[in-house]
């Protein structure tokens, strides 16, 4: 099981493919909830089509990497130097990003603050600041823990650690701090082809997050899902796939 040490903490991480190590890879950012499993096989279908290599890994606090206690204000923020140490650490001096959620935020985050190193970006449910729809979402999910009913994709995911995690990041995201939360300052750093993908039906954002992103980053292009919700590369796999190949195609046959 590869692992390795970022800032103290113990990641997990996995390959997929296996083209020249020297070429750019794919690098996918699971959602707040997620971990490597959470992609399912969406990374392997997307680097055969391109003749890439991908990248997956758990960030810290889930799935197969340590634990964390809590996720404070500014906690996706606190993900672009670990992910950079993670890239360096793995030898990846350029990367296409797949983020998905506060993966998506993440992969901005990281687009904005080393754009030699991004050489273009996938976001998905991408958040850039926050709505009520999120918070009424998030709401949700602590409600059916309370009335004990985790939703069982959380334990397939992370074990025993399910329950402790989805309490402490519900409680970071809906703090009163983090209501302040907003990004999109950082947006206009961005200098790579970027494809912003929503589901129209997406239970924890709206297409304003959308309009944001293309309004900070011109020239971004937009896919919204139809009938989708917060999930589209598990909702609509096959479009997912198609769509995001299409996209990096062109951009991977240049680096």
């Amino acid at each position: 099981m590869p692992e390795t040490r970022i800032a103290g903490h113990l990641i997990h991480y996995e390959w997929r493919g296996s083209p020249d190590p020297a070429d750019p890879a794919l690098v996918f950012l699971h959602d707040g909830l997620g971990a490597v499993g959470a992609w399912r096989g969406v990374p392997e279908l997307i680097a055969a089509r391109l003749g890439a290599r991908a990248l997956v890994y758990d960030r810290w606090g889930y799935g197969r990497s340590d634990p964390r206690p809590d996720f404070p204000y500014a906690f996706m923020q606190a993900e672009v130097a670990p992910l950079a140490a993670l890239l360096e650490q793995l030898g990846v001096a350029r990367a296409h990003l797949v983020g998905h959620s506060d993966g998506g935020s993440i992969a901005l985050l990281l687009a904005a603050a080393q754009p030699g190193r991004v050489l273009s970006l996938v976001t998905e449910a991408a958040h850039v600041f926050v709505e009520p729809e999120t918070q009424a979402g998030i709401r949700a999910l602590v409600a059916l823990q309370q009335a004990g009913r985790t939703p069982g994709w959380l334990t397939r995911l992370h074990g025993q650690r399910a329950e402790p995690l989805l309490a402490a990041w519900c409680q970071g995201w809906l703090s009163a701090e983090h209501a302040r939360w907003n990004i999109t300052a950082e947006l206009p750093r961005i200098r790579c082809p970027l494809l912003v993908v929503q589901g129209e039906r997406d239970e924890y954002g709206t297409l304003a997050q959308v309009w944001a992103i293309q309004a900070g980053v011109p020239g971004a292009a937009a896919w919204t899902v139809p009938g989708c919700g917060h999930t589209p590369h598990a909702e609509a796999e096959t479009a997912f796939v198609e769509h995001v190949t299409d996209f990096l195609r062109p951009l991977i046959a240049v680096q």
